[in-house]
């Protein structure tokens, strides 16, 4: 049962009072002077306390302590102007209970006159469980919202790949096939210089073909692999001062966890054997994705000396591509310099 002050003796019957306590909201009645003067079993339980310590409070008690002065001001206000205030009136409020948990409530507020005594109806409603599910809602759909931008980033990088093969590629393509057919009918310093055009053509295409499969990836837009491999290619140039050029051909962000870790190492082991041994100048990396994952650095130093085939880097890199099933090998380059290969099965 609810609890009465004695500022209600002689006010109502047991019978009408027990009207509130049946309500299922939290029913306090307010005194002008801000007592609370009754509070139904609903209150208790809401509040977390025994009814009969809820007449020990003040209103303004049941308050969060920061907005107890302004409460106060617009409680004198409203017993000025008493009107019926509805639930659910567009009001952020909060309760607290006497252990000093705060929680969100809804109040609806109405006058009541007993025998020339005026006091103030509170309902009051705990909302606790519908904040949370609208914070959840409003999570839901922000997560929802960054899918779908997420999505329309992929569906336009997957347009732009699509343009840059069906259109961009075919188009140099053909036009380094009509420079070869020119190349081959002249001679001389021409002749050298289409053969050169041609050769840039083939480079540009690469480059695109390279652009392509990272548009298409299927790793973070952050960076992936592709992003890890340039990574260390910049830091390998910038302590060794070597011109360092990456080229990628093929879906490298598919790859999966069996080959994927080992690429970064095997590139930093090669890379960092050009700079201490090679005396070279510039080193080419072409990371191609096929039915076989192959790595190859080329450089244009003076060769591999005996101490790096004893050394433990080169087993080191065997011993990787042997676990999964490849190969590892380093000769000299066609024009100088040597050719690192290591190479493993896709799947």
């Amino acid at each position: 049962m609810g609890a009465r002050s004695s500022l209600l003796a002689g006010h109502g019957d047991d019978f009408a009072w027990s009207l509130f306590d049946a309500a299922p909201d939290a029913i306090i009645l307010v005194a002008d002077s801000g007592e609370i003067a009754f509070a139904n079993e609903a209150a208790g339980q809401m509040f977390g306390c025994p009814v009969e310590d809820l007449l020990r409070l003040s209103v303004e008690d049941l308050v969060p302590a920061p907005l107890r002065q302004v409460h106060s001001v617009r409680r004198r206000d409203y017993e000025e102007h008493p009107r019926v205030r509805q639930m659910g009136s567009g009001l952020e409020l909060s309760a607290v209970r006497p252990d000093g948990t705060e929680f969100p409530v809804e109040i609806s507020l109405s006058p009541m006159d007993l025998s020339g005594a005026r006091f103030t109806v509170a309902a009051v409603r705990d909302i606790t469980e519908r904040v949370r599910a609208e914070a959840a809602y409003m999570e839901s759909q922000e997560a929802l919202r960054r899918a779908e931008m997420r999505t329309a980033v992929v569906e336009d990088r997957d347009r732009i790949a699509r343009d840059l093969h069906d259109t961009v590629i075919q188009r140099l393509f053909g036009a380094g096939l009509s420079l070869q057919a020119a190349a081959s009918m002249t001679e001389g310093a021409l002749r050298d210089r289409l053969e050169a055009v041609v050769g840039d053509l083939d480079e540009m295409i690469f480059d695109l073909r390279t652009t392509i499969f990272s548009l298409q990836g299927t790793r973070t837009l952050a960076g992936g692999l592709r992003g890890e491999l340039l990574d260390a290619a910049t830091e390998a140039a910038l302590a060794s001062g070597l011109d360092v050029r990456v080229q990628f051909d093929g879906p490298i962000e598919s790859l999966d966890d069996r080959v994927a870790p080992h690429l970064l190492p095997v590139l930093r082991e090669a890379l960092a054997n050009v700079a201490k041994h090679a005396q070279a100048t510039r080193a080419r990396v072409s990371v191609v994705v096929d039915a076989d994952v192959a790595l190859v650095v080329a450089d244009d130093g003076i060769g591999a000396p005996d101490e790096v085939f004893g050394g433990s880097g080169l087993s080191n890199l065997a011993a990787r591509a042997e676990e999964l099933g490849g190969t590892s090998s380093l000769v000299p380059g066609p024009d100088g310099g040597s050719v690192l290969e290591w190479r493993v099965p896709r799947t």
